[in-house]
């Protein structure tokens, strides 16, 4: 066992000259993303009533998951090409230009491509946010440039769907996407200025940019996305199989790519604590997102609450994971493992109490569970991508960076198909006829959207608990970053 020292983290150091401008870059990168992902359940009806296409409502979000998933796979070689910054100011011109078409849309199709472009620079800067933060930060603060980051998120949870809300009522959606667009070009100048002398000084390699593993990707995800948004007993589950098939086809074709890698090597090996980590991660994201698609639906036909009540409850979400990240962002290294291997056991605890209360009309039990299973991600979130990173050979640094979002919206994607489909095999559509005679049936799919999932969480809290137990490989100490000692956990 090594008795290298590991540094303490605070906040004043933090929040210091030498680390404040670049976490302020980062920060209005997540801030775009997040809060114009949000943006779009609240202005998305309003476009529609004044362009049509309601059938194509859907691949609104579909669209934009695709191609976020797809430019942050991407994002590791853009950096390898063209350096963080000049990667950094072109993704944000993208997002930007994503803002303006669907500002300017006279129709639907002219939207879901602005939707793409928006996709694609809000999926790039999120990766870039991870990139930098292994770049610009020492290893031993990234719990607490986790917790602020999760901080500016649950900002952009409460403030994106009142952003557009507001513009929505007022009969002025377009001017939303006007509003990100000014602030996408806001980032241009700041990383600019700001980063012109903390990147450090790489030298550009020119590997080409692999379209048919990127083909593949966006295959993968908008198979699963189609899976749940036209849902059919027989073809659903189809193209939820498919789907899975493209994702590993991708994984394997990049594993045994020469040249222009886009995941670390280690991604599929599972006596590794890479592989053991991002399939924990991946798993648990699948596990969690039940309540976040139905959650608000149940509520309000099964409690009675309104709409605006249900948002509050889901918010709690948001609330309880960032401030867990924050409360226990400060830990020692020593106590690392065992907030992991806690975090992991509360993600599964909360998912077994919500599907016991859900269905038995107990509000209080269903707030109490939401605050523990989110929180227990909370706690734990940190110090896995501390701790994957570190893993990582100093050659796959960027790589292993970007996967943690893919890994995270790949999850969150497949977690919002397989809801669909437990919800439809009880009869339980986008628009469900909810009288009195089908309560029974919404009952069972608040249990079964919960229960369903529970095999998933024991396999990830497997996956994750071996990923701190000092059984499986990490990389050479050469690779691991700084203030981090490479030892099994106690």
């Amino acid at each position: 066992m090594n008795s290298t020292t590991v540094a303490e983290a605070s906040w004043r150091e933090l929040l210091s000259r030498q680390y404040l401008p670049r976490l302020a870059i980062m920060a209005l990168a997540l801030w775009l993303h997040a809060s114009n992902s949000m943006l779009t359940a609240t202005t998305m009806p309003s476009a529609v009533d004044e362009i049509g296409g309601l059938n194509l409502l859907s691949w609104t979000f579909a669209l934009y998951l695709a191609g976020s998933i797809t430019a942050a796979a991407s994002i590791s070689l853009l950096v390898a090409n063209l350096g963080l910054k000049t990667t950094m100011i072109r993704t944000a011109v993208v997002f930007s230009i994503g803002c303006v078409v669907v500002a300017t849309a006279p129709n639907m199709p002219v939207l879901l491509v602005g939707r793409v472009l928006q996709g694609l620079g809000g999926g790039g800067l999120i990766a870039l946010v991870y990139v930098s933060q292994d770049r610009f930060f020492p290893n031993h603060l990234v719990p607490r440039t986790i917790a602020f980051l999760s901080s500016v998120w649950m900002m952009a949870s409460f403030s994106g769907p009142l952003i557009g809300g507001a513009f929505a009522t007022a009969g002025e959606w377009r001017l939303a996407y006007w509003a990100f667009a000014v602030q996408g070009m806001l980032l241009i100048p700041a990383v600019h200025f700001l980063l012109k002398s903390t990147e450090p000084d790489l030298q550009p390699t020119a590997e080409p940019i692999p379209i048919v593993r990127l083909l593949l990707l966006s295959s993968a995800i908008l198979l699963v996305s189609i899976s749940g948004a036209y849902y059919h007993p027989l073809r659903s589950p189809v193209l939820i199989l498919l789907g899975c098939m493209a994702l590993v086809l991708f994984v394997l074709r990049d594993r045994s790519a020469r040249r222009a890698r886009m995941l670390p090597a280690e991604v599929a090996d599972f006596s590794h604590a890479i592989g053991n980590g991002i399939l924990g991660v991946l798993l648990l994201c699948i596990s969690i997102m039940s309540f976040l698609v139905y959650g608000p639906l149940i509520l309000i036909e099964l409690y009675g609450l309104t709409p605006l009540q249900a948002g509050f409850i889901v918010l709690l979400e948001s609330l309880a994971w960032g401030s867990a990240a924050i409360i226990f962002s400060g830990v020692r290294y020593e106590y690392e493992a065992r907030l992991i291997r806690i975090g992991s056991a509360l993600v599964l605890f909360g998912l077994i109490a919500t599907a016991i209360v859900f269905p038995r009309g107990w509000l209080w039990g269903v707030v109490f569970a939401v605050l523990v299973l989110n929180g227990g991600f909370g706690m734990m979130w940190g110090f896995i991508i501390k701790r994957i990173i570190a893993a990582a050979a100093p050659e796959d640094k960027d790589r292993t960076s970007s996967l943690l979002p893919i890994t995270q919206q790949t999850g969150f994607a497949l977690g919002a198909a397989l809801s669909g489909l437990i919800a439809n095999l009880f009869g339980i559509g986008e628009s469900p006829d909810l009288a009195e005679t089908r309560l029974d049936d919404l009952r069972q799919v608040a249990f079964w959207l919960f229960a369903g999932f529970v095999p998933l969480a024991c396999l990830g809290n497997l996956m994750v608990w071996r990923f701190v137990s000092g059984r499986v490989a990490t990389s050479a100490v050469g690779g691991v970053s700084e203030g981090v000692e490479v030892r099994p956990a106690e």
